[in-house]
């Protein structure tokens, strides 16, 4: 990971500062800037780097950055220290550092990316800065506490049931057994398979009519290749024994559905009465009930 990063920009500009000596440099830079101290630290972060002490080189070349102020002749040597910094969170990342680790490193790119925006607008910051802050703020999210859903409310007690009193009955409550739609469907059902039935015979009957025709000697039908009034007697016969086999087919299954739905229907009717007990101060009876 050490060969990735060119620390010739640096390494120019401390080389370039000390030639022109303390005038130049002053000319060079603000008051503010510590050249001195900002190579100082970078090497000494660089060393905690190379001995994978990520988070101590983040936090060193950190304070070199602060040294330097945000202005354009400082701004390659800035952006390339916080593209170290940025590289050295990403490996505490990695390693399973803790949120206060993550937090941390998140807030200085943060900050660093606010500044450079406000220095020079329009400008965009590099990618690996940017990257890593993606990664940290995901990081940063995905551990903060869900929004835990309040408990079930209780279940309200059941209400007691209504005393029945002399001269009363109980309210009436729909039927657990329709039978009149079984009965109905079972009906309409059991019509189609009549239905059926009739296209088997009429087909069949039909049929039978158009080959007695074709093979009539008066109509002198060959035996291929029918042609006019022959080729019609063909194509009825045909299709009559078509009819016949489709009623044939349906004809049992439509019988046998709609009879057991009617089955059914009629002995869900038998169950629809009941015998209701009356009780009362004075008297004990039934009443016969029937639901339709």
């Amino acid at each position: 990971m050490v060969n990735r990063w060119a620390r010739a920009p640096l390494a120019a500009l401390l080389v370039l500062s000390t030639a022109l000596g303390p005038h130049a440099t002053a000319r060079a830079a603000p008051a503010a800037d510590d050249l001195v101290g900002f190579d100082r630290k970078f090497r000494e972060g660089q060393e905690q780097y190379n001995r994978g002490r990520y988070l101590d080189a983040a936090r060193t070349w950190t304070a070199a950055a602060d040294l330097l102020s945000e202005t354009a002749a400082n701004r390659d040597n800035r952006q390339a220290v916080f593209d170290y910094i940025a590289e050295s969170y990403r490996h505490t990342l990695v390693n399973g550092a803790g949120q206060s680790v993550l937090r941390e490193g998140l807030a200085v790119l943060d900050a660093y990316a606010t500044g450079y925006a406000a220095a020079y607008p329009g400008e965009a910051l590099g990618a690996q800065i940017d990257d890593v802050r993606q990664q940290l703020r995901a990081a940063v999210e995905a551990a903060e506490p869900k929004p835990v859903d309040p408990p079930p409310e209780p279940d309200r007690p059941a209400e007691p049931a209504p005393v029945v009193s002399a001269g009363t009955r109980p309210p009436d409550a729909a039927p657990a057994l329709a039978w009149k739609g079984l009965a109905i469907g079972g009906g309409v059902v059991l019509a189609g398979g009549v239905a059926s039935l009739g296209l088997f015979i009429g087909g069949l009957v039909r049929a039978r009519e158009a080959e007695r025709s074709y093979e009539d000697p008066a109509n002198m039908c060959p035996p291929s290749d029918a042609t006019g009034a022959c080729a019609e007697f063909d194509r009825t016969g045909r299709s009559m024994n078509t009819l016949a086999t489709v009623g044939l087919v349906a004809a049992p299954v439509l019988l046998g559905a709609g009879a057991a739905m009617l089955a059914i229907g009629l002995k869900r009717r038998a169950k629809a009465h009941a015998m209701v007990p009356v009780v009362g101060p004075t008297m004990v009876g039934l009443v016969w009930e029937q639901r339709f």
